[in-house]
């Protein structure tokens, strides 16, 4: 089990958001999370890196064991655990000022000490792969918005995170582009990594989930592995996909 969240409870200064949250996820597991706006899908993303504290609550993940209800982790612990669990935010967040190349080799270099010469090879490897190669000297504003995407994606791969967290990973970008990253998060799959997407777009949701949680208003209705989308057992899913048509 590499994902365990329990009884996980959130609050936006006085205003609970996330209630009670409990979900499971394994070695090489597409966890999707599906919900209408409002329902806090970003907001339960962010809290399995910790970008978003919890109050209470217990998170483990990739090895990185968090009870919520005890003061905040200490930040070595904290690190330790961004770099196992990887994200790649709808903004891209990429630096503007580095190239593709440096925006990959940035992080692996200072934060897990890697030597420039590997780091640049892995990155070369990398940009290969997620069809980037002629790409590595280029500013990301010289990119359009799937290719930032792939190199965002690149990016948090550098890491060897054992997790990886998307939200909305294809969000504004067109249907060929979609599809590809769809293969990658397919291929992806095969490497054990688990990956946990938001995403409000079903027919993504339903080429690459091995898992679906679909939330309400910061509650958990309904998860189950992927034939949910076929037999949803609750009214309000049922409904929720039939108005995704």
């Amino acid at each position: 089990m590499t994902i365990s969240v329990k009884n996980l409870n959130y609050f936006y200064g006085t205003t609970q958001a996330l209630f009670d949250i409990n979900l499971t996820a394994e070695d090489g597991d597409v966890l999707v999370l599906l919900g209408p706006s409002g329902a806090g899908k970003s907001t339960l993303i962010r809290t399995l890196n910790l970008l978003e504290v919890p109050k209470s609550g217990e998170l483990i993940i990739a090895n990185n064991k968090f009870d919520l209800s005890v003061a905040t982790a200490n930040p070595k612990q904290m690190r330790r655990l961004r770099q196992d669990v990887g994200m790649v935010f709808q903004q891209y967040n990429l630096w503007p000022h580095l190239t593709v190349l440096e925006n990959l080799i940035e992080a692996p270099v200072k934060i897990l000490g890697l030597d420039k010469q590997s780091a640049v090879q892995q990155a070369l490897e990398l940009l290969q792969r997620l069809r980037l190669a002629d790409f590595e000297d280029r500013f990301p504003l010289h990119l359009f918005g799937g290719q930032q995407q792939r190199v965002a994606i690149a990016r948090a791969l550098m890491m060897k995170p054992q997790v990886l967290l998307f939200d909305e990973p294809t969000a504004a970008l067109d249907p060929e582009i979609t599809a590809q990253i769809v293969s990658i998060i397919q291929e992806l799959k095969e490497t054990g990594i688990i990956q946990v997407i938001v995403t409000h777009e079903v027919a993504v949701a339903k080429k690459v989930a091995t898992k679906v949680v679909y939330m309400e208003q910061g509650r958990i209705i309904e998860k189950g592995d992927f034939t949910s989308f076929d037999k949803p057992q609750t009214e309000q899913f049922k409904q929720y996909l039939y108005h995704s048509h």
